[in-house]
């Protein structure tokens, strides 16, 4: 077990405790009580996540090994539950007090298991893997190999994996210790220059010198402790920083000009020192402060031309260093902080009369990097490539981000002025038009010149859908990505095609725009939005080589459009319809377009990237059948106002379930959506049989397919199907509330079994105990299982025998008098001895050991019944009746029942 994931569990273990307890002296009992329920689950799953290996272990090894069963603890927890909710804190503590002598006794097993496992593996040395971390693992092997390489092996991770290793490997002390040190000297510079006394330019004086210093001393000490040197210098200039601003901030620096001198030094020993020491994390650490700089000062009332400004000023010196070193991640660094700082407060504070000059700004930082990611290339294309182990278009990403971005502000600064924004398009084009023409000549540069060129496409496109006037620019968004992202697959582009998908996703934000704007629901503009959505994921999985090239993004993005094709479409249908039953037929429509798209895609044998899709497109028609349901449901009965709409509704339900099921290869790619897709679908269909008995109803065609299931002998992805653990939640919510809220329960009640809400319930109850051994086949703990089949078996029974005691005795049902009921405390009493009784009589006779322990627990279950409620809550007759006929029957069990021998099973 990982390190890192025991802390993490321990941790959480301690929280619990510290929680429960601390919430029971507060008198907050509900919360102790999930805190011991999230505690007992959590050590439960703890221990057994250590079990399990040592078992598979010992097993391999040939070691002799006894399983211990977990049904105690469950059966202890459940009990601390209960007791805990009726308030019987005796029992409560008698509860906690077992399930803790079991989990020891469990501990102890697992201790006896590794002693095995021990003897068993005497005389073999299992080999000793060095575990490291997959980020440092490529740093380490450059260092033992060649020291020098380090930094090259540093260059070959990405922007975040350098990120963890910089806070979080080496001397993390240091690092917490540099961060502690830059706050409190923010804290001191604001508080000296609010309320000490000496002069303020003595004050930030004394700072600025101490700062020098610092940094003096850090560049003397680099020959000793590189990494210690390095923190100390980028301490020093980092203070230097800061000072400055709250020197120029109160004054004492009155000229901008002057202000702009001392800070361009600064800046200049920077890049100095972090150019002769080749030291990135020196400029990360002054670069980042000199970003965040204007927000420690107390006020921060900068304009946003004045922050836009500044910022390109760090970035002229980002543009310094990266052209003399190849510094990707000072690069991704500083364009994301531009970008989400720099951006968001122009448009935060900016107003309309400054959008001239803030677009001068925009172009400037995109100039600056555009010639970042160009000259970037250029340095790796002169170094041996192998060392980075990365393409000669290493900062691909930035090559397009830039002038997107930059784009898209220029967009939104002028988004009425279609004109403004289709000459900034074209001016892009040109631009990139002749860098393609500059890095063609340079053979060691294709990739760049490449990318050149396909941004040169990507601002001409841009402009026709912009021109177009309102909703008329959706729908030449969407054509153009259609059209786009099909001409992609077939050159097998990936640039045109995330091309495509950014027009689409500009179509889909810019028609919601248009919805609110309009006096007008635009129904064009929306059909064209939904055919381009659908269009596209059709073409996507139409071919095997286009299938090839979709990665698990596109596939995701495909998902969402279905999604939002499905969506729209059941607007556009309940929009254009105009029919008294427009909702099923609207209903009817989608499925019939999902049912023929579905057919489509299989005669071109198409994927699992179309499954997924399709899977997500299917959500909004469950949502809309339930709104359907909800809205002809009255006092519990499903009223269909016409036999159409109830043929339809049945029909929906059937072409569902055939979407989810057509093709088979769905259950083995996804069982757990496709099961609880299937069920849904079935009950959808199922509830048009038995309208005024819904609770009956809705399982009758998931019963049938559970019952032809279960005879496929042959297709073993049927059984398959039926191992989902969202198949089980289902019917077990099934089994629950369908006991507590029917409405129907005594119709047509003859007798009881004899009756067809008593007759579903155990149809049901053996479907659930078939599901329950399948979930043993996929790795559900075996103790589990049992609670589940001893719990719903007792639930159900009950409840058969609650509502005969009802209807023919009056007594109480679903009140809390059922507890204190004497003639309903003796029929549960006796119910439950008899089924423990049959239980453990054929577990004795077919030497089914698993099985006799279930009916043992059902037995444990009566004992504490009679001990918890048939000695205080029922009268002296059916008290004693209680007890013997309980003795009697145990009697009996322990003579014709014996506990079968432990080597069976």
């Amino acid at each position: 077990m990982h390190n890192g994931q025991s802390e993490i569990r321990m941790i959480w273990l301690m929280t619990l405790l510290i929680v429960g307890v601390g919430a029971w002296f507060l008198k907050i009992p509900v919360l102790s009580y999930l805190c011991a329920a999230a505690l007992v689950m959590s050590v439960m799953q703890y221990v057994d996540a250590i079990q399990k290996p040592l078992e598979n272990m010992t097993l391999t090894n040939s070691a002799a090994t006894t399983l211990t069963s977990k049904v105690p603890l469950y059966l202890a927890s459940i009990v601390a539950v209960v007791a805990g909710l009726m308030g019987w804190n005796l029992v409560v503590g008698l509860a906690v007090t077992v399930w803790i002598f079991f989990l020891f006794r469990w501990l102890r097993r697992l201790e006896s298991l590794l002693i095995q496992l021990q003897r068993s593996s005497v005389g073999r040395l299992p080999q000793q893997d060095s575990v490291l971390d997959p980020v440092l693992a490529p740093v380490l092997a450059a260092v033992v190999d060649d020291p020098s390489s380090a930094v090259a092996s540093t260059q070959a991770l990405g922007l975040t994996a350098q990120l963890r290793q910089w806070l979080f490997q080496g001397n993390p002390v240091l690092k917490v210790a540099i961060v502690v040190l830059i706050v409190g000297v923010v804290l001191l510079l604001r508080f000296a220059t609010e309320h000490w006394q000496l002069s303020l330019v003595l004050k930030l004086s004394l700072v600025a010198s101490i700062s020098l210093a610092v940094t003096a001393l850090g560049y003397a000490l680099q020959s000793k402790n590189r990494s210690f040197a390095l923190a100390l210098e980028g301490l020093g200039l980092a203070v230097l920083f800061l000072t400055l601003f709250f020197a120029y901030y109160n004054a004492v620096i009155a000229s901008f000009a002057w202000a702009a001198l001392v800070f361009a030094l600064i800046m200049a020993l920077t890049l100095y020192l972090s150019l002769k020491q080749q030291a990135i994390e020196l400029a990360l650490m002054a670069m980042v402060i000199a970003y965040a700089a204007p927000f420690t000062l107390p006020v921060r009332n900068a304009s946003a031309i004045e922050l836009v400004a500044y910022y390109a000023v760090i970035n002229l010196a980002v543009a310094i260093l990266s052209t003399l070193r190849p510094w990707k991640t000072l690069n991704q660094i500083a364009f994301l902080i531009t970008v989400i700082i720099g951006g968001g407060y122009a448009f935060q504070v900016g107003d309309q009369s400054q959008r001239s000059t803030l677009s001068i700004l925009i172009v400037l930082h995109s100039a600056i990097f555009i010639w970042l990611s160009f000259r970037f290339s250029q340095l790796l294309a002169k170094d041996d490539l192998s060392q980075f182990k990365l393409k000669p278009a290493l900062d691909i990403a930035l090559i397009f981000g830039a002038p997107i971005v930059a784009y898209i502000f220029i967009y939104l600064i002028y988004f009425e002025e279609t004109t403004v924004q289709a000459m900034a398009s074209l001016g892009f084009a040109i631009l990139y038009a002749g860098l393609y023409q500059g890095a063609k000549r340079n053979q060691a540069l294709p990739l760049i010149s490449q990318s050149y060129f396909s941004l040169m496409l990507i601002f001409l496109v841009l402009i026709p859908p912009i021109l177009l006037p309102e909703q008329w620019s959706v729908l030449g968004w969407a054509l153009e990505g259609l059209l786009i992202f099909s001409y992609a697959l077939w050159i097998k582009s990936s640039i045109s095609r995330y091309l495509a998908i950014g027009l689409l996703i500009v179509a889909g934000l810019s028609s919601l725009y248009y919805w609110v704007e309009l006096p007008y629901f635009p129904r064009h503009m929306y059909w064209g939005l939904c055919v381009s959505y659908f269009a596209v994921v059709l073409i996507s999985n139409s071919r095997a080589d286009f299938r090839e090239q979709l990665s698990p993004a596109t596939v995701s993005f495909n998902a969402l459009q279905m999604l939002c094709a499905t969506s729209l479409l059941f607007i556009l249908l309940l929009d254009h319809l105009d029919h008294a039953q427009k909702l099923t037929l609207s209903l009817l429509m989608v499925c019939g377009t999902y049912l023929l798209m579905n057919e489509l895609m299989l005669a071109c044998k198409a994927s699992s990237s179309w499954l997924f899709a399709k899977w997500l497109g299917l959500v909004p028609i469950f949502v809309f059948a339930l709104i359907l349901v909800i809205d002809q449901t009255q006092q519990g009965i499903i009223v269909w106002p016409s036999t159409f709409e109830r043929l339809g509704f049945a029909a929906a339900g059937i072409m569902l379930a055939i979407l989810w099921l057509r093709p088979l290869l769905g259950v083995r790619t996804e069982k757990e959506w496709v099961s609880l897709g299937v069920l849904i679908s079935l009950a959808m269909g199922s509830l048009t049989l038995l309208p005024s008995m819904p609770y009956i109803s809705v399982v009758i065609l998931p019963l049938l397919f559970c019952a032809w299931c279960y005879w496929q002998v042959h297709n073993p992805d049927w059984k398959i199907f039926w191992q989902a653990r969202s198949s089980l939640i289902l019917m077990a919510t099934w089994i629950i509330c369908s006991q507590l809220l029917s409405q129907q329960a005594f119709q047509a009640y003859l007798l009881p079994i004899l009756n067809p809400f008593d007759a579903v319930s155990i149809a049901m109850l053996a479907g659930f105990i078939w599901m329950l051994s399948l979930q043993v086949k996929s790795g559900l703990d075996k103790s589990i299982v049992a609670i589940l089949m001893v719990l719903s078996l007792l639930w159900l029974s009950s409840y058969i025998l609650l509502r005969a005691l009802h209807l023919y005795l009056a007594t109480p049902l679903n009140e809390l008098a059922v507890w204190t009921d004497g003639t309903v405390q003796l029929s549960l009493t006796l119910l439950w001895v008899g089924l423990a009784c049959m239980t453990m009589r054929l577990a004795s006779h077919k030497q089914l050991r698993s099985v006799w322990i279930l009916g043992g627990s059902i037995l444990v279950m009566v004992t504490l019944k009679l001990v918890l409620f048939d000695l205080s809550h029922i009268g002296t007759l059916t008290r004693v009746i209680s007890f013997l006929g309980a003795g009697f029957m145990m009697l009996i069990i322990a003579y014709i029942a014996p506990i079968p021998e432990h080597s069976e099973s």
